[in-house]
């Protein structure tokens, strides 16, 4: 065992929410600590949708020429029933959608995203990143957290992209061994199976959902010019969808399928408990997924039939929901809090995972900016300021998923309101223009 000199704020989980929340807090003029379990970055999962509430905060931290570079700017959101070729709504994101909320609608690669946000974790140089480095234990004391890691030792073709041996190893730490800190707040942004929550929050229920998610990425121009797309197209069926939208500055269609299939509700949950589980994949064979594909796709129109044909790597992805946030005391306990999928699992059924967790980190900082309060205060004022946002989102999110899968007579009558409302169904004000 080997213990440390006190740290300030410590960062546990280097994805998207840890890599943006080192960023807010850059910018503000303050350092961390950012640990992350992996022992190099991978490029994991496929296509995300980033709205302007999104997309104007990473425009405030100096990304939006990586966002020309790598994203797509889809010109409009066009819905169909899965089992006709007309659209039902429309909405449109060109320049006066662009005007109206300040920043773009983009849909961008995940490892592009991360690979964005880690080069300007780097440049702004406050941040002291430790890879191979994971929590196993915390107590939350009344003046800060003694926190114990659990550290891998690295080798310089380990590290991430052009960070080196010497930012990686930064500090005392003996990569070889158990170290002890005492730490001034920790900040959980290490996902849905969040040891964070678990250690703090030991009675938050995260559960495996019927929900499987078939993902796809494939270059265009391997695809029939019929199938190409520039915009996001969303295929409304009986217990599924799918969305397909560009990537990778449109050169690549991302392809994402969410169906309800019977699956084992106690292995998947004891798999998403697992320490070790970062990746939700799930090992699903051909043949059930070839019958997943038939069941979902009967009836289905000729397009979206012959899009599901041209395609053939799929990826499947168990999704976890948790109940929408209740208190900031789900956020926010003494000198601990979370931040992203840690504190609020959602259903990708708004397409604001991503988003949720870009606003936290940016209200983090902006919370941690107040130096008048004391560590726990400003942490508070963090979570009172963000757990009523991200319930809202979790709830719309939960309905979503209930529409969007209907059948029936509910699948007639939410046909017949994307028909008469349209724009005013897709278009979110409160969501959008969230500043």
């Amino acid at each position: 065992m080997h213990r440390l000199m006190s740290q300030g704020m410590v960062i546990a989980g280097a994805g998207m929410g840890g890599l943006s929340a080192s960023i807010a807090m850059g910018l503000e003029g303050f350092s961390s600590t950012l640990l992350e379990r992996r022992d190099a970055f991978a490029e994991l999962g496929a296509g995300i949708q980033l709205g302007p509430n999104s997309t104007r905060i990473l425009k405030q931290w100096g990304l939006m020429p990586d966002l020309e570079t790598y994203a797509a700017w889809p010109k409009q959101i066009e819905v169909f029933r899965f089992d006709q070729s007309s659209v039902l709504a429309k909405l449109d994101l060109g320049a006066h959608f662009k005007d109206r909320y300040g920043a773009p609608y983009v849909t961008i690669h995940r490892a592009d995203l991360q690979s964005s946000l880690f080069k300007r974790m780097l440049a702004i140089g406050q941040t002291d990143l430790r890879m191979g480095s994971t929590l196993v234990d915390l107590e939350n004391q009344h003046n800060g957290v003694d926190i114990e890691i659990r550290t891998q030792p690295l080798s310089l073709a380990q590290n991430p992209p052009d960070l080196s041996a010497a930012q990686t190893m930064k500090g005392d730490l003996d990569c070889s061994e158990t170290t002890r800190l005492h730490v001034s707040v920790l900040i959980g942004a290490d996902g849905v199976s969040s040891e964070v929550r678990r250690l703090q929050w030991p009675h938050r229920r995260i559960n495996a959902t019927p929900h499987l998610a078939y993902r796809a990425t494939v270059p265009q121009k391997l695809l029939p010019l019929k199938l190409r797309q520039h915009g996001v197209r969303v295929f409304l069926g009986p217990q599924m969808h799918c969305v397909q939208y560009p990537i990778r500055g449109g050169e690549w269609l991302n392809i994402v399928a969410l169906m309800e299939a019977p699956f084992d509700a106690d292995h998947a949950n004891n798999s998403m408990r697992s320490s070790l589980q970062h990746a939700w994949t799930e090992k699903v064979s051909l043949d059930a997924r070839r019958e997943h594909f038939r069941l979902a796709l009967k009836g289905a129109s000729a397009e979206l039939q012959d899009l599901f044909k041209a395609v053939d790597e799929w990826s499947a992805w168990r999704l976890f929901d948790a109940n929408p946030l209740s208190s900031a005391d789900q956020m926010v306990q003494g000198r601990v809090a979370l931040l992203g999928d840690a504190a609020h699992p959602m259903l990708p059924f708004l397409a604001q995972g991503a988003g949720m967790s870009i606003e936290d980190a940016q209200r983090l900082a902006k919370a941690w900016s107040h130096q008048d309060l004391s560590p726990g205060q400003r942490l508070q004022t963090y979570g009172n300021a963000r757990w009523l946002r991200n319930a809202r989102v979790q709830r719309r999110a939960k309905v979503n998923a209930a529409v969007f899968h209907a059948s029936g007579v509910k699948a007639v009558l939410r046909d017949l309101g994307l028909a008469v409302l349209g724009e005013r169904l897709l278009d979110m004000p409160w969501l959008y223009g969230y500043r």
